[in-house]
């Protein structure tokens, strides 16, 4: 969808959610507002937070995941709301009343899209592996094509070039452990990292996996 036509329904949308209005909207409409919603607040995470919580990976210890990233969404948010002119909480009513339990908008069914990144240095080895993100604080897996990077003690971690640069994620959680735009040095960070503060990385895999079962 062109941008001219995304932000017409955007400013629709808005005068009808900002007036309380919560008929509900056209399937096309709805779909851009959802659509764009999502998109930012992946965007946000995976561009931000998610680069930003790695580089704390020495200060773990004193840092509360959970705590850091409600502050990151709050501030995600009130840029959405300014960004789109919707105001979030009208809009999150509207979507509850809506869409809560819309059978139309499962996705399991869909295919899973193709990577569409062409990494700088072929993959030897690609296989599906899994990354974390969190969408409307609900974690989401999502796959990635990827090829195993390195093993220590127990806990294997995987390689992927995207967003301009080589990352090596944990497949435990999915999440990233460092990056950088050379392959071999990618690595050699995570290792380092691993290494130097392993007690910390088993505690947060730990943390993760009771959050899931919890």
């Amino acid at each position: 969808m062109k941008k001219r036509q995304r932000n017409k329904i955007l400013k629709i949308v808005a005068r009808q959610i900002n007036s309380r209005d919560y008929t509900k909207l056209k399937p096309v409409h709805f779909g851009c507002v959802d659509k764009t919603i999502s998109n930012f607040i992946i965007k946000k995470y995976v561009t931000e937070f998610h680069p930003w919580w790695y580089d704390q990976f020495d200060n773990w210890r004193n840092l509360d995941f959970q705590a850091e990233l409600n502050k990151h969404y709050d501030k995600t948010i009130q840029e959405l709301q300014k960004w789109v002119g919707i105001d979030m909480e009208q809009y999150q009513q509207y979507f509850q009343l809506n869409h809560k339990k819309d059978p139309t908008k499962q996705r399991s069914n869909r295919k899973p899209r193709k990577q569409r990144e062409q990494p700088i240095r072929k993959l030897r080895n690609p296989q599906e592996f899994k990354i974390r993100v969190n969408v409307k604080l609900n974690p989401t897996w999502q796959s990635i094509i990827a090829e195993p990077a390195f093993h220590y003690r127990g806990y294997d971690f995987f390689i992927a070039h995207y967003g301009g640069r080589w990352v090596v994620s944990d497949v435990a959680t999915g999440c990233r452990v460092a990056s950088n735009k050379r392959y071999k040095k990618a690595i050699q960070l995570a290792k380092e990292r691993i290494e130097k503060n392993f007690d910390v990385y088993v505690h947060r895999v730990d943390r993760a996996k009771a959050g899931e079962t919890a």
